[in-house]
């Protein structure tokens, strides 16, 4: 119980006393007293559960796997999926597999507050929201229809936070805004925003803002990059062994 709900209980009490003579009816102080206290505790102090505030099960399943916490061992990486194969026209919606861990090295175009969704229970509180990265595969490369998503979830936040690394959303657009940068996490179809993909709605229009629904969500690891996406496959190849990539993936101070 909150220390204001407390001292409301409490108030309540001597005023049942201080009535009790008068003919008060004892229930009605007590029912006051319950109501208070509720009215008295913090919103929003229950936990954002992995599916979300969504009523319907398929958007309670992709907010579960939107909010999975485990990170990707190098042995886990598809290698096959780079910036450049996820920007292919077509339609994409099978040509990946949903959960793969992937690193891509890409262009950032733009770090926003992803908002409030049923994923975060339509939290208020930007701590409670996504960190959306919209990439190309080029710094030349601007418009909507070429670029891809990569989202960093508020539990990743949390764990990042632990290991006292900063992955506001402010902390995020300062690091990496206008930058190459590679970024490790798991694939994922957003069904949710197929309809504004040039690759699943169709071609181009003043509602596509992204090439493809398929999309890093949620990221597990960021690291400035020297080279475009062109170089991915080189630079893994180039690491001496699997530790070194691990440790190479952690946040750039």
């Amino acid at each position: 119980m909150s220390r204001r709900a407390g001292l409301l209980l409490t108030a309540y009490c001597l005023l049942a006393s201080c009535y009790a003579d008068r003919g008060v009816n004892a229930l009605t102080i007590l029912l006051g007293a319950v109501l208070a206290a509720g009215a008295a505790a913090p919103r929003g102090s229950s936990p954002c559960p992995p599916q979300g505030d969504a009523t319907k099960p398929r958007l309670q399943e992709l907010n579960e796997k939107k909010s999975r916490d485990q990170t990707p061992s190098d042995e886990d990486i598809d290698e096959t999926v780079t910036i450049e194969a996820l920007l292919e026209p077509g339609d994409d919606s099978l040509r990946w597999q949903d959960g793969a861990a992937v690193e891509m090295v890409g262009y950032v175009l733009e770090v926003r507050d992803g908002g409030a969704t049923s994923a975060n229970c339509h939290s208020s509180d930007p701590a409670e929201h996504d960190t959306i990265f919209e990439m190309s595969s080029d710094a030349d490369v601007f418009d909507g229809a070429h670029r891809v998503f990569a989202v960093v979830t508020p539990g990743r936040r949390r764990i990042m936070s632990k290991a006292g690394e900063d992955w506001s959303t402010r902390t995020l657009r300062a690091q990496y805004l206008h930058r190459y940068v590679a970024v490790t996490g798991w694939l994922l179809f957003d069904f949710e925003s197929a309809n504004r993909a040039s690759n699943t709605a169709g071609g181009a229009g003043p509602k596509i803002t992204r090439a493809t629904a398929w999309e890093i969500h949620p990221v597990t690891g960021l690291e400035l990059a020297e080279e475009g996406g062109a170089e991915q496959v080189m630079r893994r190849s180039a690491a001496p062994d699997a530790s070194s990539r691990g440790a190479s993936r952690r946040t750039a101070r």
